[in-house]
């Protein structure tokens, strides 16, 4: 295969981890601010309702950054594909097993 196209693929594959890891970083981030704000309000004495507006953006951003990871899965599904036509190997970034699907629920 060309030197190019090996280039482009290093790229992508590169950008796409990338992309992977901070949106499930985004998710656990998100998640965890959620979990500490009513703890602040209840350490601060404060009432059920304050930040509960906030709250609720807040669990909203984690639905959409939900929804953004499963849209980043099914762009390497895709990308996935686009490799196999092309009959090139797959990229590791070495933090990853392959499961057998039969073993992974996928709706």
């Amino acid at each position: 295969m060309h030197k190019d196209v090996n280039d482009a693929v290093e790229t992508i594959a590169a950008l796409l981890h990338r992309f992977e890891t901070l949106i499930d970083e985004t998710v656990t981030c998100g998640a965890q601010l959620a979990g500490a704000m009513p703890a602040a309000r209840k350490q601060a004495n404060l009432p059920a309702l304050a930040g509960q507006h906030a709250l609720g953006a807040v669990g909203e951003a984690i639905t959409a950054a939900i929804e953004a990871r499963r849209h980043a899965v099914a762009a390497h599904k895709h990308l996935d594909k686009v490799r196999e036509a092309l009959g090139l190997t797959p990229v590791s970034f070495g933090d990853e097993t392959r499961k057998d699907p039969h073993e992974v629920f996928m709706p």
